[in-house]
């Protein structure tokens, strides 16, 4: 079986484990240029999974193909932009990992499986859990033929979050502080950060512990300073 992995985010390539790429065929697809009509009936996949993708798949695409993406949200609450920063700010602890089918909706198809996935430690590490996460799904669904369940309970949608909600509230308790820091860390994300004068300053490798929070943290000049 023929499948594709689409990911415009180096995280699920570079967490995959080995053995992922032995049992499956699979042909990686990282750029939006690649995902085309020509190119995929070249390919002639029975999946196209999506892990992370940053932009709208055509229709030409969906209804060609059974196009799979993951969500991290108890779907339908939290369909929409940056879920998991949403959900650390409104303090989940976990959530689950949604594997649903693509529409012209977003996040609105009808699920295939849910794996409960920890929100604790930075953004790299829950990346981390995701990834595997993601590749035992696809095994699943891949050797069981899963069908899709529709969605039930009511929708919430999320805003993505932009740079500007990037930056952190000194009046904000320490805590909400190491989760503004942690739910940004990670490679390809932007950092959170302060304003200092001349400088930016932004932080990662966050700790909190017996109410003292640490972290490091890199002075950036700003742009004609």
């Amino acid at each position: 079986m023929k499948i594709v992995v689409a990911s415009s985010k180096d995280w699920f390539f570079q967490s995959s484990k080995t053995s992922f790429y032995k049992e499956l065929d699979i042909e990686n697809i990282k750029s939006k240029n690649k995902l085309n009509i020509i190119n995929l009936k070249k390919i002639n996949p029975k999946y196209i999974f999506f892990p992370h993708w940053n932009w709208k798949v055509s229709s030409n695409i969906l209804n060609n193909f059974e196009c799979i993406a993951f969500h991290t949200a108890p779907l339908p609450y939290g369909r929409g932009g940056s879920p998991i920063q949403n959900l650390i700010i409104r303090g989940f602890k976990e959530t689950p990992l949604c594997a649903l089918k693509m529409t012209e909706e977003i996040d609105s198809g009808p699920i295939y499986m849910k794996q409960t996935i920890s929100l604790e430690g930075s953004l790299e590490m829950i990346f981390k859990r995701i990834s595997v996460a993601t590749q035992e799904m696809i095994f699943e669904i891949c050797n069981n033929n899963v069908i899709p369940k529709p969605q039930t309970g009511e929708t919430y949608l999320f805003k993505r979050l932009s740079q500007k909600d990037n930056e952190l509230n000194l009046e904000s308790s320490l805590e909400k502080i190491y989760d503004k820091i942690r739910m940004l860390d990670a490679n390809e994300y932007p950092k959170a950060f302060i304003n200092f004068g001349k400088y930016t300053l932004e932080f990662t490798n966050a700790n909190f512990k017996n109410n003292e929070l640490k972290a490091d943290v890199r002075f950036l000049r700003k742009k004609n300073s």
